[in-house]
C-alpha cells in the first residue's frame, strides 16, 4: 500500500525520475510462523519454534520498530523488541530481548536480512545468547 501527499507551490517545476523513487513496503501489524509442535532441548533455532513473531506497532517511512516473541522447545520462551530499516528492496531487521526457560533468563541479539512482499518476510538470521550462537531462516507471513 502506498499513499500520496498532494502539496502546491510557485516557482520551477523539478520532475523526478523513477529510479528516484523509492517504495517503502507497510511493515506495520503482525508478521509470524506457527510451525508444528517441535521436540528436543538445546539452543533455540528456527526449527525448533513453533510460534515466532514480529509485531511492528510504529512506522516512520523505511524504518519500522515493535516487538519480538517466539516459544521454542524446551518451554524456551523468547521476548524482546525488534526494528526494521528497509532499504535497497531489502529489511535489515535487529531483535534483542531475553530468553526464559525454567526460571533461568538469558540475554539475545538478533540480527538478519530479509525480503519483504505484502504477505510475506523470508529472513536469515544469526545471533548470540548466553548459550551461544543461533542462526537459521524462516519466512513469516502477514497475520
Amino acid at each position: 500500500a502506498a499513499g500520496c501527499e498532494f502539496t502546491t507551490s510557485e516557482g520551477e517545476l523539478n520532475p523526478i525520475t523513477p529510479s528516484q523513487v523509492t517504495i517503502t513496503p507497510v511493515l506495520l501489524g503482525t508478521w509470524s510462523i506457527n510451525a508444528a509442535a517441535a521436540s528436543g532441548t538445546g539452543l533455540p533455532s528456527a526449527a525448533s519454534c513453533t510460534e515466532l513473531e514480529f509485531t511492528f506497532t510504529e512506522q516512520n517511512g523505511a524504518m519500522a520498530s515493535g516487538t519480538f516473541r517466539a516459544s521454542c522447545a524446551g518451554g524456551i520462551e523468547l521476548t524482546g523488541t525488534a526494528t526494521g530499516t528497509y532499504t535497497d528492496e531489502l529489511l535489515t531487521v535487529m531483535a534483542s530481548g531475553t530468553a526464559s526457560a525454567l526460571g533461568t533468563q538469558c540475554p539475545f541479539t538478533l540480527s538478519g536480512t530479509a525480503r519483504v512482499t505484502t504477505s510475506q518476510i523470508e529472513i536469515e538470521y544469526t545471533g548470540t545468547s548466553c548459550l551461544g550462537p543461533v542462526s537459521g531462516s524462516e519466512v513469516l507471513n502477514r497475520n
